[in-house]
Order: structure tokens, then sequence, then C-alpha cells
């Protein structure tokens, strides 16, 4: 069994032009080392981007210019993430996904799915932090190279950081993986789906909202419009519907959009609002104050879940009995997800399928 670790590197927060790796053995030495430049096909704009910190590569944008592209080397990199008996681990890892995926779609290439973990994730859930890799090493006494943002250096720092978390907090390497095993589905939003519906208690409410979001971007009407008093209507739900029965309310998602209306999650632009029981008129955060102190005046309409499935033509019965909607392929636009579980009994399966877990 070895680890990967790898990093990589954009000219402007989306499109790669590095690609660092290092591979270790089990006891986490450092059998080989590399990192690829290539050349993004995109302008580097890198400095005094509104909303984005500055960043500084240790390469000059010829060298990057004068390298191949993400395709010459996209073989290369699937088998490296690809390769059996091998556990990825990475810093931050969602956003390294993030940027294969968003690769993968700008050349026409088949996603690369994989499982990993994240170093990031594992500090917040064991120090209770969240701070970058050099913040990391320095509060661990990890000695930070002077190359930062060489993506290969990156992936060596990230093992270091890693190696001093199990060494801080007395534990074993396994017993950090624990903490942060994360997934790549490449963009697909149907597995998204199909994999909330098998696992709803895996997910955080970020993650939710992120992939019920995604599905109202790709949403379309499966056969002919069915005729509804929902027609050019905007529907909103109850944020807590969303978080506690996140499949049944794509399900019902995808009938509004099959009887022509939408979802929109700003209650003041919608004319129905699907009310759940616990919603506090008193709590500012949520959908319902809004309804209840800020629009009263206004045109959109509270319905319980009981009226609105009364609206649908549906009951309980005949709606767990509406299956799981599917976005068709040519619907489908840019989605560059990762889902991050949390359930140790399918991560202990995991780590026995490396042996690394008893």
């Amino acid at each position: 069994m070895k680890y990967l670790f790898f990093d990589i590197e954009c000219c402007d927060g989306i499109h790669i032009c590095e690609f660092g790796y290092v591979i270790t053995d089990e006891q986490l030495k450092v059998l080989d080392k590399e990192c690829i430049l290539m050349n993004p096909e995109a302008a580097f704009n890198l400095t005094g981007r509104k909303g984005g910190r500055d960043l500084y590569l240790t390469h000059s944008e010829e060298e990057y210019r004068s390298s191949p592209t993400f395709t010459a080397y996209y073989e290369k990199i699937k088998q490296l993430i690809e390769e059996k008996e091998q556990i990825i681990i990475g810093f931050s890892m969602n956003d390294d996904a993030k940027f294969l995926n968003a690769a993968c779609k700008q050349y026409d290439l088949k996603p690369i799915e994989f499982e990993f973990f994240d170093v990031q994730r594992a500090y917040k859930k064991l120090f209770d932090k969240i701070i970058s890799l050099e913040n990391m090493a320095k509060e661990l006494e990890v000695s930070v190279p002077e190359r930062l943002h060489e993506s290969s250096e990156d992936a060596l720092l990230t093992l270091e950081v890693f190696k001093q978390i199990c060494k801080k907090k007395n534990i074993s390497p396994t017993e950090v993986l624990q903490t942060c095993y994360s997934l790549n589905f490449g963009g697909d939003i149907n597995k998204e789906i199909s994999y909330l519906s098998e696992h709803p208690d895996q997910f955080s409410k970020r993650k939710i909202k992120k992939i019920i979001s995604r599905f109202v971007e790709s949403a379309n009407p499966h056969g002919k419009i069915i005729k509804s008093e929902f027609a050019g209507k905007k529907v909103c739900f109850s944020a807590l519907y969303e978080q506690e029965q996140p499949v049944e309310c794509i399900i019902l998602m995808q009938q509004i959009v099959n009887r022509g209306g939408s979802i929109d999650f700003k209650v003041s632009e919608c004319d129905y609002y699907i009310k759940h029981d616990s919603d506090d008129e008193n709590d500012k955060h949520s959908r319902y104050h809004y309804i209840s102190q800020v629009s009263q005046n206004q045109f959109t309409k509270v319905i319980s879940f009981d009226e609105f499935l009364t609206m649908l033509d549906l009951n309980e019965t005949k709606l767990k009995r509406l299956p799981v909607p599917q976005v068709v392929e040519s619907q489908r636009k840019q989605c560059n997800h990762i889902e991050e579980t949390h359930a140790f009994v399918s991560l202990g399966e995991i780590l026995r399928r490396y042996g690394i877990a008893q």
C-alpha cells in the first residue's frame, strides 16, 4: 500500500498550470516526487483579484506557456490517481478535485473519480482550526520550504504536516484519516444525488445545500408539461425541509418543474412557500422569518406540506413510489462537486480495503 500526496496550482483560480505529487510507502517514506508544468490556455490572473488572495507562482508565465497542455498529461495523472492499493491525501483537496474536474470538462475528457483524505479537514477536527498550509506547518513546528506554491513542494509539505499531526496527537495515520474522508464524483450530478439518497446522514448542511442548488440549476421537465397551478410560478421550500429530507425535496422539486414551475431560494421572488412544521417566525436567519415579518403585504402564498402534496395530486404513499430524478446528459451544466462523508463504518471498510485497519 502507498500514499499519494498531490497539489495543483492554477493561473486564475480555475485553470491548471501545475500538478505536483509525492508518492510514499506505507511508512510515509518518499518514493517519488515530481512537478508537472502545463499550459493552462487561459490568462494568468494571480494578483489584485477581487475576493481572492494574491498568489505568486514559482515558475514564470513563459515556462508554463511553453509546456504542453493538460491533455498531454491526462493519462499520466489519471494513472497516478487511479493506482490500486493507494490512499490519496492532500490539503484543501476539494479545490484540487474541482480543478481536475474543470480541466477534464475543458478538454472533453472523462472525469477522474477518486476517494481522498483532506489534511485541512483533519486539522479542523483535531485542533478546531481552519488555517492555511503554511500556518499549519508553523503551528506544528514543521520547516516551511522557501518555494511555496510550487505544487510538488506543497505536496511534500502536506506529507510532513500529516506526519506531525500524528505525532502531536499521538495517534496513528488511520485515526487521522478517519476524520477527513471525501469523494470526488467528477462533477456527475446524478451520482451525487444517488449517493445522497443512499447515505443521507453523511453530509454536512453546506454540502446538502450545494447538491440541491446544483440540481435546481440542471433540472428540466421530464416529458410533457403537466397542467397545474404551478405553471409559470416560483416555489421556495423551507430550508428545514431541504436539510431534513433532501432527496424527497429533490423529488418534489422535479414534480414542480414537470408542472411548468421553477424553484427559487429567494423568498421575496416566490409565489409559493412550502412551510415546515418547525418553521419559527422569530428566527431571523430563516426564510419563514422573511415571509412572516418582512413580506406580509407581498404575494407569496404560504402552504403546508399536506396542502402542497394535494396540489400535486400526491399523498405520502404516492410520494414514496416516485423515483429519484436523473438529469439528462445533454441538459447538464458544468458542476464540479465534491462530496464529504462522515460515516466511520464505511470509512473503516475503505481503510480495511487498503490494509491499514483491522
